[in-house]
């Protein structure tokens, strides 16, 4: 399992307690975090054996505190425009579905990371907000996820977008998507049946893996 499915996952996860509007939306993500890395931990062995229960955990706790239909449309980017009505619907769908089972891989894999909220320090925008965490890798490396968040009318938090050790996760599956359909002559249709994350650009094992193997010579 990948070293970024099993972190977004575990970070992800935390969003129930989001639901709520915050003054402070670290420290409703560490509490949130906390809380269900203790369940992820207790309950590993059963969701291991039940995927769609698996599935059924991750869209449970996901999808009502992330913008994904936002997330999906900036992905799509310029071809959002150009899609119809059924193709945006169906790409929401297929994306969402992505997600959830991307978070689902890494949610029985979680091996207990460090994980480091940073101070969190208000923007000029009252309604959108940036939570910096550091998660540690097994030889010590540290890797910056930072949270990008926004209030919606409703005054609760949701994630729009993440950036993992440098990489804007958004932008890395926008510039996927836009070459998914160039790759298909054009086609919106089989660039949306085809997609899948393309987790690799933004995986750190190999480097994680690399590093313990030399310094174990």
């Amino acid at each position: 399992m990948k070293f970024w499915q099993r972190l977004t996952a575990a970070l992800m996860l935390s969003l129930p307690l989001l639901a709520g509007a915050a003054d402070n939306p670290q420290q409703v993500l560490q509490k949130a975090t906390d809380s269900l890395l203790s369940r992820i931990v207790k309950d590993k062995d059963t969701l291991k054996k039940d995927p769609q229960a698996l599935y059924s955990l991750v869209e449970e706790n996901i999808t009502p505190f992330m913008d994904v239909d936002g997330i999906a449309r900036r992905v799509m980017g310029q071809y959002y425009k150009q899609a119809t009505p059924a193709q945006q619907a169906e790409f929401k769908r297929v994306f969402k579905q992505s997600l959830i089972r991307t978070y689902a891989k890494g949610l029985t894999n979680y091996e207990g990371q460090k994980i480091v909220f940073k101070p969190y320090k208000p923007g000029s925008d009252p309604k959108k907000a940036q939570v910096d965490v550091d998660v540690f890798g097994s030889t010590g490396t540290v890797y910056p996820v930072t949270f990008q968040m926004q209030q919606d009318k409703a005054g609760a938090w949701k994630v729009q977008n993440l950036i993992l050790n440098g990489i804007n996760l958004g932008l890395t599956f926008r510039n996927q998507f836009s070459s998914s359909v160039e790759a298909n002559r054009g086609s919106i249709d089989k660039a949306i049946s085809g997609w899948t994350p393309d987790t690799q650009a933004i995986d750190a094992t190999k480097g994680d893996k690399a590093t313990k193997k030399a310094a174990s010579q």
